[in-house]
Order: C-alpha cells, then sequence, then structure tokens
C-alpha cells in the first residue's frame, strides 16, 4: 500500500506522496499518476505531487500530471506541497524548494500560503497579439511562467465546450508551441480584477484553478492596460476559487517578481492500495 495526502488549492487537486528515500523511480512515479489520479476508477485528481530530497534547498517538488507527464511547475501545486512539508515537519513556515523551473520559495500561514515564484523573464513571449481562430482573430498574449502560458482575451463568458474545443487548438498547434501550451481563458472584472479558466496541459481539460495560470493571466492583463507600473496587485477569480498576484516590474519591463497568495487545503490521508491505483 502506498502512503498518500489528498489535497486541493482552489479546487485544483492533487495526490502528495513522500518519495524522499527514493523507493520510486520515475517510471513508476508516472505511471503511479496516471493510474491514481483516474476519476471514478482510482482516488482521482488533476496531478501527482512528489516531495524528495534536495542538496539546494529544503527539499524538491516534482509534479506528475494526471496522464502520467511530468511538469515543470504547478502554482496551486507549490502552495499545497509546502502546506504538506510544513504539517509534516519536512519543513518550516518559511521554507524553499526547488523544482524544474527553478528555487521557489513559500511562506505558510495555514489556510494561506504565500508563492514567491521568483524572476519571471518576459522577452521571450508577447503581449495583445491578434491569432486567427475560427474565422476570428482574438487578442493573445504569451509567458513562460515556470511552463507555457498562452492567454486569450474575451469580453464575455464563454461555454465550456467553446473552452475545450479552442483549448484543445491551441494546446496542441506545434507551430505556436513547440512544447505545447496551457490556455487560459481571461475575463477583466476590474482594473485589478480578472476572470480565468484554464485548459492544462497533462489533464487536457479545464481545471478549477491554475496557480501558474492566474500569474501569466495577471502579468498579461497588467501589460495590455498600458505603461508598465512599478508594481500592481490583481485577483485572479478562478471557477474554484481566488488567488492574489502580485507584481513587481523591473524598471524595463522585461522581467517581473510574481507572487501568488492562496489557499491550500488538506482534503485526506490514507493508503493507497496497489491493485486499485
Amino acid at each position: 500500500m502506498i502512503p498518500f495526502s489528498k489535497m486541493q488549492g482552489n479546487g485544483n487537486d492533487f495526490i502528495v506522496v513522500d518519495n524522499r528515500g527514493l523507493r520510486a523511480s520515475t517510471e513508476s512515479l508516472s505511471a503511479l499518476a496516471a493510474r491514481a489520479c483516474r476519476r471514478r476508477q482510482s482516488l482521482g485528481a488533476d496531478g501527482l505531487l512528489v516531495v524528495e530530497a534536495s542538496g539546494e534547498a529544503d527539499f524538491s517538488m516534482r509534479l506528475f500530471n494526471a496522464d502520467g507527464s511530468e511538469g515543470e511547475m504547478c502554482g496551486n501545486g507549490a502552495r499545497c506541497i509546502a502546506l504538506y512539508a510544513h504539517t509534516k515537519g519536512i519543513a518550516g513556515a518559511d521554507q524553499s524548494f526547488s523544482t524544474p523551473a527553478g528555487v521557489m520559495r513559500a511562506k505558510v500561514a495555514p489556510p494561506v500560503v504565500t508563492l514567491d515564484m521568483g524572476r519571471i523573464d518576459l522577452t521571450g513571449g508577447w503581449t495583445d497579439r491578434g491569432l486567427p481562430l475560427e474565422g476570428r482573430s482574438l487578442p493573445t498574449s504569451f509567458f513562460i511562467v515556470g511552463v507555457p502560458h498562452v492567454m486569450v482575451f474575451t469580453d464575455s463568458d464563454m461555454s465550456r465546450a467553446d473552452m475545450v474545443r479552442l483549448g484543445r487548438t491551441l494546446r496542441y498547434d506545434g507551430a505556436l508551441f513547440p512544447s505545447g501550451a496551457n490556455v487560459n481563458f481571461v475575463r477583466q472584472e476590474g482594473n485589478d480584477a480578472i476572470a480565468v479558466t484554464t485548459y492544462e496541459r497533462g489533464v487536457e481539460d479545464l481545471t478549477d484553478s491554475c496557480g501558474t495560470g492566474s500569474a501569466a493571466s495577471a502579468i498579461a492583463h497588467v501589460l495590455r492596460r498600458g505603461p508598465v507600473p512599478p508594481s500592481a496587485s490583481v485577483t485572479v477569480q478562478n471557477p474554484g476559487g481566488v488567488n492574489v498576484v502580485d507584481l513587481r516590474f523591473s524598471a524595463g519591463g522585461e522581467g517581473v517578481e510574481a507572487f501568488l497568495s492562496g489557499p491550500a487545503v488538506f482534503v485526506a490521508d490514507g493508503m493507497l492500495y496497489d491493485a486499485l491505483c
């Protein structure tokens, strides 16, 4: 049997396991994610979070998506694993952990966890570019915030079916996004507020929340408004809840420091039967 915790951040849910002893290989973790994340057939989750040892931080975070692929970073998952590490005595309230996207820092003050996502390079992305989609041109922005994110801006609600269809079209556009992309549908709710629904690569569906998508969408929202301010705070409404993104832009606007705040919650601790996952 496999000990686990089930956690969620704004409805973005994860199975969390401790692999600091390296008992499980990458191949077995990938297989576990693909089996255990199946909804209605197993425990069900958007992904598998794995705690491992790190030589440069308190611990290392690995993320395996529901399809078994390994991702570079997940904002909601990072908040969940920070709470997990604090609760299990692996790290303190102020902690650091390594990821394939770099070292992250977090402050845990349950139920809120604030994630310092570090400096994000904006020079390789774009802002407010029209992309032809289904016979119309939609304004988009693109940045890598741990993982690639494209933002599609809309003035009105889109149906779930439309978001899934357009999300899959863009996610698999190899000419634009050789590694694929998460697709965020963004609607402005006010000067400092947006509503965001994300089609996630690896989950291959809409999710209730995406932390890195919230950060990427907040950055794109601020840049679309005009002159780049020294700092900004954006409230992001996801279907599963609210994330707050605080931004500090560099003087030339070529980079930004991003801080993601939102809830992280334990749902259950338990044991997974090998035969069921």
